[in-house]
């Protein structure tokens, strides 16, 4: 089963470049947050809405997420043959990065999407309010690339993610959001100010009987924020986080990387004189915990803002 080479497509946004006789790298931006894009690769039934080039059926999918695990793709193409992908995953980053490595045994230059023994590296990179996906696939020779190349490997993936966007708006369907709002006798520079600093974050983060240390907080656009919150009853809840924007004063966006509750959260600050409006706008993506979610956030959030505002009379010696 052959198929045309396409060129990188400005239309779509999909481009595709060879650095070198074994290297194929495409790209493709998705306007949803890198949580949402990362979600629709790690589960079966997501998987075998859109692996694959148009018109190319998928028959089965198996897989087992973690590293080490294997997965398994059976493809039928419009004539009737069947296609099989099997790989082992090799590294997994939440939200951030896929690294697999095809099988060996496959004797397809293209392996339905994996070529024999190539190490593919996925990468989902924050984009204003959108993810630029990279797909790097190193091969073992520059015959193999070529042949891969020549049997339509970049056509097949260009289509691969056309139908992925459609799965995406599919599945953004049932995204929620969950929105909170506090007026504080403070100006936005204040509280932006105890946000930014982790000293003083971890100090009134989170609900009632919850205290934190923050091991992580690199406070720009595309940085990482990892804060472990320990709980009343003696659990820790390692939370990880990346700063999407920020905007001094004004706003922060990050997004929230937990597999049963996904979210970006856009922390504003709208000032009215020496008071200001704090607003946090939690956009969910689909979880089968939805109604404990809008029961429970309102309620930590409502405490979150009580500790805060005790801390901000603390702070100025109260």
């Amino acid at each position: 089963m052959k198929l045309a080479t396409r060129p990188s497509d400005p239309m779509s946004g999909f481009e595709v470049s060879f650095p070198s006789e074994i290297d194929i790298v495409m790209f493709r931006t998705f306007k949803a947050p890198p949580a949402l894009v990362f979600k629709l690769w790690t589960a079966p039934e997501h998987v075998m809405q859109w692996w694959g080039p148009n018109g190319f059926e998928n028959l089965n999918c198996e897989m087992d997420f973690r590293v080490g695990g294997r997965f398994r793709i059976d493809m039928r193409a419009p004539d009737g043959t069947l296609c099989p992908c099997e790989g082992t995953y090799v590294e997994i980053v939440e939200s951030e990065r896929i690294v697999y490595e095809g099988d060996p045994h496959i004797d397809h230059p293209c392996g339905s999407g994996l070529p024999p023994e190539a190490l593919v590296t996925i990468t989902f990179k924050p984009d204003g309010d959108g993810t630029r996906l990279t797909l790097h696939s190193k091969m073992i020779s520059p015959d193999i690339t070529k042949a891969a190349i020549e049997m339509g490997f970049s056509t097949g993936w260009a289509d691969s993610f056309d139908r992925l966007e459609a799965a995406m708006d599919t599945l953004d369907q049932d995204r929620f959001e969950i929105v909170t709002s506090r007026r504080f006798a403070a100006t936005p520079a204040e509280l932006f100010g105890l946000f930014a600093d982790p000293a003083h974050l971890a100090r009134w983060w989170g609900p009632d009987g919850f205290t934190n240390s923050i091991p992580v907080f690199d406070f720009r656009e595309g940085g990482a924020f990892h804060i472990t919150m320990h709980g009343p009853d003696g659990r820790d809840h390692e939370n990880h986080k990346g700063f999407v924007e920020i905007v001094e004063n004004e706003r922060i966006v990050f997004d929230h990387y937990q597999p049963t509750h996904e979210f970006r959260m856009t922390i504003e600050y709208i000032g009215d004189g020496d008071h200001t409006d704090m607003i946090w706008r939690m956009d969910f993506a689909p979880s089968e915990h939805e109604a404990m979610l809008k029961a429970f956030i309102p309620q930590a959030n409502e405490q979150n803002y009580d500790k805060l505002d005790d801390y901000i009379l603390k702070t100025r010696g109260y």
